[in-house]
């Protein structure tokens, strides 16, 4: 059985956008399952074109591009995981989020975080 890293992500900023998804990146490529749980405002980053909130700074050439990050995550099997909840109560469908995006409950997602190695919150 592999290592697990559990991520849940609540906003929308340039922080909850980039660290999740270097970490998972970088730890799918290490052999970890992991999956990412969006809720709240967090939903934004699952759009075809992610809506980050604010801006990010970093030296140009030191970072990939956000969507770079993200296509990596799903290039390498990072599980991406919309709270139902959330979308429900934002008027959302999945059809607002990216082909491949799970739909999930609270419950499920705490199933697989609890058997997780790390676990964190990008809020």
């Amino acid at each position: 059985m592999s290592k697990r890293m559990a991520l849940l992500i609540t906003a929308a900023t340039p922080q909850a956008a980039y660290a999740p998804w270097m970490m998972a990146a970088t730890a799918a490529a290490m052999g970890f399952e992991c999956k990412l749980f969006y809720a709240f405002s967090g939903l934004d980053l699952l759009r075809a074109s992610p809506r980050i909130h604010g801006e990010f700074m970093a030296l140009p050439g030191t970072m990939p591009e956000p969507l770079v990050l993200r296509s990596m995550c799903i290039e390498q099997g990072v599980t991406l995981v919309a709270c139902s909840a959330s979308l429900a109560a934002q008027g959302l469908t999945q059809d607002d989020v990216l082909p491949g995006v799970e739909l999930s409950g609270m419950a499920s997602w705490l199933a697989f975080a609890a058997g997780a190695e790390i676990q964190l919150n990008f809020g």
